[in-house]
């Protein structure tokens, strides 16, 4: 017992001693001269006597107040905890300066209940529920940095960690931008609860803040795995393996949500250019094929699909997929970068056939119809720098004055590698 609260004992003893003597007056006053001789035996008899009523009064105090804060008389509690947490000098009802502040907080009085949770904090510094009595209310009035630091003394004391103080705790760092010390403080939510998919989500997020990605799969996969039907979890790891550029692992991701949304587009997309990607332009036209099924005006895949008909050589064909995206859009600027593709792969293709890598006059013009595809393509900002970049790289290849005035007679590519073309 400490010095100061063994103090409050002999106060209060000397106290209900004064008064409890004054039963033994007899309303005269002793001679000076004479001295009252009392026992041992009688003095251990008065200090149980006494003992007994500091007891009482405690119990009674305590008592009063716990079954008025029962029944929700919280302003007729209030005098009776406190009363009671004076009292108190042995930590009897440790739970005190909770009910007491729960009731200013019940009252709607929070600079109160503040004073009692402190007093709590104070009196037992060892106790987590005084720290989170406290940070619940310092959350409550907006702050943050202060309770933060409660909560970070509640998951150290209570030896029975609770997932909803690991929350509160997890949630403000993160809006204090703490990333470091809220991923800690999610990595002990996972363990807690290693099969709740929102823990890993969010720790996924917090690594990827601080770059540290391969953490953030991990994290993600490890939810999956708890959460094995989570479309939300598929779609990003889906995502983050197309942007890493590992295509195959990003198929078996957008491959397990489509299981379960067969119709999701975005999804079906990512599939369908990460076959691209990979060079395997069959598999990536059936999947462009299944997005047009349910969007049929999606330009975008048209041009797409028509780019996998050119890498298999399958040129009129690809040309022919472009035009239907022009038909949705007659301005749209990648449709007309990918017939101009088209035509410079025919050139390609040309040269391959005959075994001879020299331009002639019947390449330049096809390589003619390519660039005129490109001018066009810049009418769209979108496309605009790439279709300049194309003109470009292609003009030094395209029919000079000079060849245009000697072949005046000669307006298309004659050789018969170029007759699917006109």
């Amino acid at each position: 017992m400490t010095g100061q609260k063994m103090y409050r004992i002999v106060i209060i003893l000397v106290t209900l001693g004064s008064m409890a003597g004054i039963g033994f007056m007899t309303g005269c006053t002793p001679p000076a001269e004479e001295e009252v001789q009392i026992s041992p035996e009688r003095q251990k008899a008065i200090q149980d006597s006494l003992k007994k009523v500091w007891e009482r009064q405690m119990l009674l105090s305590w008592s009063l107040g716990y079954e008025n804060y029962k029944n929700k008389q919280f302003r007729d509690a209030i005098p009776h905890f406190w009363k009671s947490a004076e009292l108190d000098t042995v930590e009897r009802f440790p739970l005190v300066y909770h009910y007491l502040g729960d009731s200013y907080y019940k009252l709607n009085i929070p600079d109160s209940a503040e004073i009692a949770y402190r007093l709590g904090v104070e009196n037992y510094p060892e106790k987590a529920y005084y720290h989170r009595d406290l940070g619940y209310l310092l959350v409550a009035k907006g702050e943050t940095e202060e309770a933060v630091e409660a909560y970070q003394r509640v998951v150290k004391l209570d030896e029975d960690p609770k997932v909803d103080d690991y929350k509160v705790l997890g949630n403000m760092l993160i809006q204090q931008n703490r990333t470091d010390e809220a991923i800690e403080v999610y990595k002990k939510l996972v363990e807690l609860e290693s099969d709740n998919s929102e823990f890993h989500d969010i720790l996924s997020r917090l690594y990827k803040q601080t770059g540290a990605e391969d953490e953030a799969i991990e994290s993600q996969i490890e939810a999956l795995t708890s959460d094995p039907e989570n479309a939300a979890i598929m779609f990003s790891l889906g995502e983050t393996f197309f942007k890493r550029g590992e295509y195959e692992k990003s198929i078996k991701y957008f491959n397990m949500l489509l299981e379960r949304r067969p119709d999701d587009t975005i999804a079906l997309e990512y599939v369908a250019s990460s076959y691209q990607n990979l060079g395997q332009f069959r598999p990536a036209i059936d999947t462009w094929e299944k997005v047009l099924a349910l969007k049929p005006d999606h330009k975008k895949a048209l041009c797409e699909m028509a780019t996998c008909y050119r890498e298999i050589g399958q040129l009129s064909k690809a040309r022919s997929v472009a035009r239907q995206a022009l038909k949705i859009d007659g301005e749209y600027g990648l449709a007309y970068i990918v017939i101009g593709e088209v035509y410079e792969s025919a050139v390609s293709q040309c040269m391959d056939a005959r075994g001879d890598r020299k331009i002639t006059f019947d390449d330049k013009l096809v390589y003619k119809l390519a660039y005129d595809q490109y001018a066009k393509a810049k009418s769209d900002m979108q496309f605009a720098d790439l279709a300049q970049r194309k003109m470009n790289y292609i003009q030094p290849d395209i029919p000079t004055k000079e060849d245009i005035f000697m072949r005046q007679d000669v307006k298309q590519a004659r050789g018969e590698c170029y007759s699917w073309i006109y």
